[in-house]
Formats: C-alpha cells, sequence, structure tokens
C-alpha cells in the first residue's frame, strides 16, 4: 500500500505490528531528501513582552515575517514554514541557504524594525545540511542535521548571528563561507563543530 504521508506510512506499519526500522531502506527512498535547512529564531521575545506587551511583540514579528518570508522566495526556498517566533525554510544547496540567511540580516537592519524604541529587531540563524527524512505535512524534516541546526539557531545563536554545521559549511563555496569562524557545541554528550558569522553593522 502505498503512502504519500511519511507519519501516515509509519503509523501504517506499526498498525500491522512492523517495526519502521524493519523497512528502513524502503523509507529513506521514499521519503529521504539532501537538502539545506535553515531555521530562524527572534531574539529578545520574552524582554520585548514583558516590557512593552504581547501586541507590540506581535506587530514586530508580522513585519519580520514578511521581509523574512520574501528573501527566502527569492533565494528558492521551499517547505517554508512559521511556527511561532520560528521560521523554517529548506533549500536545494546550502549556498542558498547562508545568502538568505545573510540577506535576513541585513535586510531586518536596512528596514530599520525595532523591538523596542531602543532595541534593534535581530534574529539567530542555524543552518544544517545533509539528508533528511521529509514529511508532506507541516512537520517538514526529520534527521540529524535538521535536529543541529535548530540547536544551533534556536538556542545557541545570539541576535545577528548565523550559524552552520560542518555538513553546511564543507559543502558550501569556499568565498561564501570565508568569513565563518570555527566552534564547538557540546550536543547531547557529543562535541559538533559549526561555523559562525556575526552582522556587522
Amino acid at each position: 500500500m502505498h503512502m504519500a504521508n511519511l507519519f501516515d506510512h509509519l503509523h501504517h506499519l506499526i498498525a500491522q505490528n512492523i517495526h519502521p526500522t524493519e523497512k528502513e531502506e524502503e523509507i529513506w527512498d521514499r521519503y529521504g531528501k539532501t537538502v539545506a535547512v535553515m531555521v530562524i529564531d527572534s531574539s529578545g521575545f520574552s524582554r520585548a513582552t514583558e516590557n512593552h506587551g504581547i501586541l507590540h511583540f506581535l506587530s514586530q514579528l508580522m513585519m519580520m515575517r514578511n521581509m523574512i518570508q520574501q528573501v527566502c522566495e527569492a533565494n528558492g526556498s521551499h517547505a517554508f514554514r512559521f511556527e511561532a517566533d520560528n521560521v523554517y525554510a529548506a533549500f536545494d544547496h546550502p549556498n542558498d541557504a547562508i545568502r538568505t540567511a545573510l540577506r535576513i540580516h541585513e535586510v531586518i537592519h536596512e528596514e530599520n524594525l525595532m523591538l523596542t524604541p531602543s532595541e534593534r529587531f535581530s534574529v539567530c540563524i542555524g543552518v544544517g545540511f545533509g539528508e533528511m527524512l521529509y514529511s508532506e505535512t507541516l512537520e517538514g524534516y526529520f534527521g540529524e542535521e535538521m535536529n543541529t541546526a535548530s540547536k544551533l539557531g534556536e538556542d545557541t545563536a545570539c541576535g545577528g548571528e548565523t550559524l552552520i554545521t560542518e555538513a553546511a559549511f564543507q559543502h558550501a563555496d569556499d568565498d561564501l563561507v570565508e568569513s565563518f569562524t570555527p566552534r564547538h557545541l557540546e550536543l547531547a554528550g557529543i562535541e559538533a563543530r559549526y561555523h559562525l558569522h556575526l552582522f556587522k553593522t
């Protein structure tokens, strides 16, 4: 029985008492994709909400979303979605994701988007690249590089920073990532190498 959706497929297997790992090769052949993923988180959400109210932050968030969507679409993103103050997008190649990330920082600065009357709005961005499982629903992509990109974008990066995984760095053009500096991250007991770029005004 052919299933269009990853989770429907997994549910169907489990309902037949078939563990999905028994069909791992089949699942990867059907749902596996090699992509670059970008995870964006806004900086200062809690502070802005506490000091200026949720509606102030949401109004700025909506403007930020519009800016980011325009940049992502102009650079060939797919599987694009918003979730609260996070943005998730996928690209065919890490070059596209990295260029998009750097441009997003520029656009937010150029448009003078403010978090508070005295503080600029800024975002934190993580980028990963590799083979992942894709669910043709809102869940999006699953895999080690997705997990690492999320960790970098949501938990590690500060406002104005773009952090890319070692895999994204290795597959990107040298001139595009020459300004990135290497860093190390302790992730679930495993040390992971990543690369950092800070947007400078």
